[in-house]
C-alpha cells in the first residue's frame, strides 16, 4: 500500500462527480431558465418525427447512474458528519501540504499518464476531494495507534517522498520538422490558440486531444523530454519556447504556471504517515458504507 490510496479515492470521487454532472444536468438546465427544445416540444431530443421524452431521459439515466450516484452522495454526507461528530477536521495547512504532496506525486511518475483526468480538475476540485479523502482516512483509521519510533522510522526510510523538485505545469505542441514547428509559432504570435493548435497539428497521441496539456511535471517525471527542462525553467508564466528538439520531431512548450520545490520535516507529515500505515495494518479493504451503520441512514436500495 502506498500513497496512490489518495489517487484512488480521488479517481473514484472524480468519476462519481461525471456520474452526478450527466444525472443533474435537468436541474442546472432548469435553473438558468431551462432549453428551446424543451420549450418548443416537450422533449429533450427530435429525431425526425420521434422525440425523446424528459422522463424517458431521467429515468434511463436514473437506471444506469442512479445508484451508484446516491451511494456515493450519501458516503460524503455520512464522512461530513462523523467528522463533526468526533471532532475530525482538516486544517488548511494540512490541506495545502497534501495537496502540494500529490500534485508532486502526479507530477514526478506514470500517474499522469494512467490519471490524465485528476490533472484537468480545478483546484477548488481538487481541494474538496482531497479534504474528502482525508477525512475518510482519518475516520477509517482513528482507532488504529501507531507507535512514534515507526512512524519516524518510515519517514527516514522514504525521505525523497518529502524532498519535493520544482513543479512545473506545461502543454505542449510536437510537429514532425523544425520549418513545421516554425510556422505553428507564427501562428501563435498572430493569436492563434495554443491549445486549438495542439489539437489541430500536434503528433502527440497523448497530450494532442487534450490541447497539449501535460499537467504538472517535474525533472524525474518519465513521460517528459528531458530537453524540455533546459528551456522551461527559463520561461516566465504564459511564455511558450521555441522548436525543442525531440525523439518524435520538434516540440513547443507552453509554461502555464510553477511551483518551487520544499522539504517537509517529519512534525509536518507525521499525521499523513501516521494514516498510511495505519491502513496498511488493516486487515480487510474498507468500503466507506461500512461507516453507515454509526448513523441511522435509509436510502431507497435499501
Amino acid at each position: 500500500m502506498n500513497r496512490k490510496i489518495l489517487i484512488g479515492m480521488i479517481v473514484f470521487l472524480l468519476i462519481t462527480n461525471i456520474g452526478s454532472i450527466i444525472f443533474f444536468s435537468k436541474i442546472s438546465s432548469d435553473a438558468s431558465g431551462g432549453n428551446l427544445l424543451m420549450d418548443l416540444s416537450g422533449s429533450v431530443a427530435q429525431i425526425g418525427d420521434e422525440s425523446i421524452s424528459e422522463n424517458e431521459w431521467i429515468d434511463i439515466l436514473k437506471k444506469r447512474y442512479g445508484k451508484d450516484v446516491l451511494k456515493q452522495m450519501i458516503d460524503k454526507k455520512v464522512v461530513e458528519q462523523l467528522a463533526d461528530k468526533h471532532g475530525v477536521a482538516v486544517s488548511e495547512e494540512e490541506l495545502t501540504r497534501e495537496i502540494e504532496l500529490y500534485q508532486w506525486m502526479v507530477g514526478a511518475g506514470a500517474d499522469a499518464h494512467e490519471h490524465p483526468d485528476i490533472q484537468a480538475m480545478d483546484d477548488k476540485q481538487l481541494k474538496e476531494e482531497i479534504e474528502h479523502a482525508i477525512l475518510l482516512e482519518e475516520l477509517i483509521t482513528k482507532d488504529v495507534i501507531i507507535k512514534e519510533d515507526d512512524l519516524r522510522k518510515y519517514y527516514q526510510e522514504n525521505q525523497h517522498l518529502y524532498d519535493l523538485k520544482p513543479l512545473y505545469q506545461i502543454s505542449q505542441i510536437i510537429v514532425k520538422t523544425e520549418e513545421k514547428a516554425k510556422h505553428v509559432l507564427e501562428e501563435l504570435e498572430n493569436g492563434s490558440s495554443f491549445s486549438t493548435l495542439a489539437r489541430e497539428r500536434s503528433i502527440d497521441e497523448f497530450s494532442g486531444p487534450s490541447g497539449g496539456a501535460m499537467g504538472w511535471v517535474d525533472t524525474s517525471s518519465n513521460y517528459v523530454e528531458p530537453a524540455y527542462f533546459d528551456v522551461i525553467t527559463e520561461l516566465e508564466k504564459g511564455e511558450w519556447s521555441g522548436p525543442i528538439q525531440t525523439e518524435d520531431g520538434y516540440g513547443i512548450v507552453l509554461l502555464h504556471d510553477m511551483k518551487p520545490g520544499n522539504q517537509y520535516e517529519f512534525d509536518e507529515v507525521k499525521s499523513q504517515i501516521r494514516r498510511q500505515l495505519a491502513i496498511q495494518q488493516m486487515d480487510t479493504t474498507f468500503e466507506p458504507e461500512q461507516l453507515w451503520k454509526e448513523l441511522d441512514v435509509k436510502w431507497e436500495y435499501d
